[in-house]
């Protein structure tokens, strides 16, 4: 068992509207980031779940994974990250 705290279900995620996920590089140093579509995984299954999925070789820890509240939204050109 993981001291992780757990976090939302996907079913909680969609009843909420929101269908993409925001991936964070555990490095700070990078601040790597990646917007993803949540639709692959089923409802039971929490986003807590999925961090030690995106964690990278070189990072000591999980990637914190986090709901993303803009994914049905227009990019900002001058944001440039998506």
């Amino acid at each position: 068992m993981s001291d992780r705290p757990q976090k939302i279900t996907f079913a909680d995620m969609r009843d909420s509207g929101v269908r993409g996920l925001l991936i964070y590089c555990s490095d700070y140093r990078r601040s790597h980031s990646l917007a993803i579509s949540g639709d692959r995984w089923s409802d039971d299954v929490r986003l807590s779940d999925l961090e030690p999925l995106f964690g990278a070789p070189s990072a000591a820890s999980a990637a914190p994974t986090w709901p993303d509240f803009s994914w049905n939204k227009q990019p900002v050109a001058m944001m440039g990250y998506r």
